[in-house]
C-alpha cells in the first residue's frame, strides 16, 4: 500500500490514523446530506495525503499554548486542506450528486484501513512495553 507500513514509526501511525478519521466525517457528512438540494460531494482521498506527509518529512505538529513556547518550523499538514469536491454528474434534478452506494463503500473501506492502523499501533505500543520489560 504506502510505504507508512513498512515505517512502523508511532508518529506516522498517529498521522494516519488522524487522517483516515477526517476522511470518515468527510464520507459521513455526504451521507447526511444526501437528500440536501444543491449539495456537492467532497472527498479525501487518504493516498495523496499521507504521500505528501512522506514527501515532506514532516513530523506532528507542536501545539503551542503559550507564546514563549517553541515556533513550530514550516508549515503545519492538516488534512483537512485536501479536502475536495468530487465533481460527479448529478443524474437527480435537484442537482445532488452524492451516490449513497459508493459512499458506503468508501466508508467500509476507510473503516478496514483504520482497524489495521490501529492494530499495527497497539502491536508497536506491546513491543515497546515488553523491550522496556525486558523480554
Amino acid at each position: 500500500m504506502i510505504n507508512m507500513f513498512n515505517k512502523m514509526r508511532i508518529n506516522d501511525l498517529n498521522y494516519g490514523l488522524n487522517t483516515s478519521s477526517h476522511q470518515s466525517d468527510v464520507i459521513s457528512h455526504n451521507i447526511a446530506n444526501a437528500d440536501t438540494p444543491f449539495y456537492k460531494s467532497e472527498k479525501l482521498v487518504f493516498k495523496e495525503v499521507m504521500e505528501e506527509y512522506f514527501s515532506s518529512g514532516k513530523k506532528m505538529p507542536l501545539i503551542v499554548t503559550d507564546k514563549k513556547h517553541i515556533q513550530p518550523v514550516g508549515r503545519i499538514l492538516e488534512p483537512s486542506s485536501f479536502v475536495r469536491y468530487q465533481n460527479n454528474m448529478s443524474p437527480r434534478n435537484d442537482f445532488n450528486d452524492v451516490n449513497l452506494d459508493f459512499e458506503m463503500s468508501e466508508l467500509a473501506k476507510n473503516g478496514i484501513n483504520y482497524s489495521m492502523m490501529s492494530q499495527i499501533t497497539g502491536s508497536s505500543f506491546t513491543k515497546l512495553k515488553e523491550a522496556i520489560r525486558g523480554r
